[in-house]
């Protein structure tokens, strides 16, 4: 019975709502790290040098 409904309730989260979810997945994890990036190009170009 456990595994009935933990088999439909896992084929309703990615058959219906994954289209859904994804962009939104995606948009917290360039959330959550822009700070990173954004540290990483800052110390990128500051310590690149033009001859």
């Amino acid at each position: 019975m456990n595994t009935q409904i933990l088999e439909s309730v896992l084929q309703v989260i990615f058959t219906n709502l994954f289209p859904y979810l994804a962009p939104l997945l995606f948009l917290f994890m360039v959330i959550l790290f822009s700070d990173r990036l954004i540290d990483f190009l800052y110390k990128a170009f500051r310590n690149r040098r033009i001859y």
